[in-house]
């Protein structure tokens, strides 16, 4: 039967309501709006880093500039995309986007200790592009493999590009005389650079993100074990509840945190309103520490 207009509108006017096939589950509000101040937060942080730097004039001759933004922009979209997922209360995935917001800072505060930056960016730049190339490489491969037409000269100019212009990038040969690579532009892997970096908070947040949450970015068996064995007894909903605002509060925090240090280690990027990072942590402490904020 044909809903009617009524019951419709009267649908459309639930906003963020979730609703479940499952009688036990009525209809709820979605993160989006039971935690609507943690969003604002997210939204005033990333819109007031958006208009500073398209406002920004970007010439072809500020190298150092350009870097700087583009890695603040990458920064923001990272933000962005960990808020979208957790307004839907997909906390889990998200974790996988604040792990690259930390992957970005310590590869700029490494950078930030070399003392030629500018020479430290190229080198940074080299390895993208030696990825770029490799991954041309691995693509001709995979169609050679399956039996498809190859452009033979473009394969031939990518291997005499990565045997001549990367040679300070390739690592110790394997057994059998296969080459490899080394695993970044700096040679170091991510629990070295954390270890390295000038924030004691660093290491903490490598365990955090690394082992703590590691369950969850790579989907292993234990991040299924709570919901499996769930007992759907009285009152388990508000219990979900409570535990996934939880989650999605403390994965929040470390990817609104590691984005203000992004940007901090960013010395030409467009600077941060004066006293704004300090507003937004305090705002994130209020946000923590009032559970009944949450309506």
């Amino acid at each position: 039967m044909a809903q009617s207009r009524k019951q419709k509108k009267d649908q459309r006017g639930r906003s963020g309501a979730q609703v479940s096939g499952n009688p036990q589950v009525r209809s709820l509000l979605s993160p989006k709006v039971r935690l609507k101040p943690l969003f604002k937060l997210f939204n005033d942080v990333t819109g007031t880093a958006d208009r500073l730097v398209y406002g920004t004039p970007l010439h072809s001759d500020q190298q150092l500039v350009r870097f700087d933004a583009e890695v603040l922009v990458r920064g923001i979209n990272s933000l962005k995309a960990a808020r979208i997922l957790m307004e839907q209360g997909h906390w889990e995935h998200a974790v996988g986007v604040t792990r690259q917001l930390f992957e970005l800072l310590i590869n700029m505060e490494h950078l930030g200790t070399m003392e030629d930056r500018e020479a430290a960016t190229l080198l940074y730049l080299r390895f993208g592009a030696l990825q770029v190339a490799l991954g041309h490489r691995r693509d001709i491969e995979y169609n050679q493999q399956k039996g498809r037409p190859i452009d033979a000269h473009r394969l031939a100019f990518l291997e005499k590009v990565l045997d001549t212009q990367f040679s300070d990038f390739k690592g110790r040969p394997k057994h059998d005389g296969t080459e490899t690579w080394v695993p970044s532009w700096s040679k170091k892997n991510a629990k070295t650079l954390a270890e390295l970096s000038p924030s004691k908070m660093r290491m903490h947040q490598y365990q955090y993100l690394y082992a703590a949450w590691s369950e969850q970015a790579h989907a292993t068996p234990s991040s299924l074990i709570d919901n499996v064995f769930r007992e759907a007894g009285d009152g388990w909903v508000d219990e979900v509840i409570e535990s996934d605002d939880k989650k999605i509060i403390e994965t929040s925090a470390m990817a609104l945190v590691l984005f203000l240090e992004l940007w901090d280690a960013l010395p030409y990027a467009p600077p941060m309103p004066k006293g704004k990072s300090t507003e937004w942590a305090e705002q994130m402490k209020k946000i923590i520490a009032m559970p009944d904020l949450f309506e």
